[in-house]
């Protein structure tokens, strides 16, 4: 790999990671489901006019991967971070690494083998003992919101392996936006109440959350991410991910003020060795992945 191509990976998981952070000040101004449709809707009217709209025979699958992709798993991944530290936020998310290798197992025949289930349950302990600190916030059903955010991942991201061969990143980006936003719109006025306060409310913060969405992880982010998966084979740019949580966890810590004990350092050691196992010697039913980030 290209060395400039090598700084930008690094750059792009620097802005990931940083986003759970900055997801975290967006939450203390908007409502969770209410903060992901809009991010959704203002993502559509940014990339709509440069690609179009999709054409009729695409709709029936973007409505499937609007509800997994945008509904279930942003939906459950800002509840979640809304509930739980950002710092593990970070780490606990990639329990979607060995959940996409149990899915290739399952539904692919995918050979595990010893080291990837070394790796899987290297991975598992260390979100148990993230999860099982004394000090930790958001209790199991912020892990939960994690858990379910990590499988409509998977899920999506194996819809996206079909879809994906006659539409591109950016129409897969764009276009699950149009279809997810009106949906979790609907769900945020349904079972979530401040909405009209939070737009006139919202801080610096809450705004500058919602433009790092559509802006840095969207427009900046997704585009290396795209860019790099067109250019290198998977295997090359996966283990770029693997910054993703180190980053923000130190983000989380520096810009939160959230506090480290030895606990989560082991945790997250103990994650992030599982996960390298894995991501090394990953299996094929995530060929082209949606994105590392939330």
């Amino acid at each position: 790999m290209a060395p400039q191509h090598i700084l930008v990976l690094v750059f792009s998981q620097v802005l990931w990671g940083a986003n759970f952070a900055v997801i975290k000040w967006g939450l203390a101004d908007w409502p969770p489901l209410f903060f992901a449709a809009l991010r959704m809707l203002a993502v559509a009217a940014l990339i709509i006019p440069f690609i179009g709209f999709p054409k009729r025979r695409d709709w029936r699958r973007l409505l499937v991967l609007g509800l997994v992709l945008g509904v279930i798993h942003f939906g459950t991944i800002f509840h979640g971070i809304r509930l739980v530290d950002a710092a593990t936020a970070s780490i606990i998310i990639q329990i979607q690494v060995p959940l996409a290798a149990l899915a290739a197992a399952f539904l692919f025949g995918d050979r595990i083998g010893w080291r990837r289930w070394c790796g899987m349950g290297l991975a598992f302990i260390g979100i148990a003992v993230l999860v099982g600190r004394p000090g930790f916030a958001g209790g199991w059903l912020g892990t939960g919101f994690m858990f379910v955010a990590s499988l409509s991942w998977v899920a999506s991201n194996l819809l996206i392996k079909k879809a994906s061969a006659d539409l591109d990143g950016w129409q897969l980006n764009a276009w699950v936006a149009l279809a997810a936003g009106p949906m979790m719109l609907l769900l945020s006025f349904a079972t979530e109440t401040g909405q009209m306060e939070a737009m006139t409310g919202a801080g610096l913060a809450g705004w500058g959350s919602m433009a790092y969405q559509v802006l840095i992880v969207t427009a900046l982010c997704y585009g290396i991410w795209y860019a790099m998966m067109r250019r290198y084979p998977v295997s090359t740019v996966m283990p770029f991910t693997l910054l993703e949580p180190i980053f923000g966890a130190t983000t989380a810590v520096l810009l939160l003020g959230e506090d480290w004990d030895w606990r989560m350092v082991a945790g997250a050691a103990l994650t992030m060795s599982g996960l390298a196992i894995i991501i090394f010697r990953r299996p094929q039913a995530v060929e082209q992945p949606v994105g590392p980030g939330a």
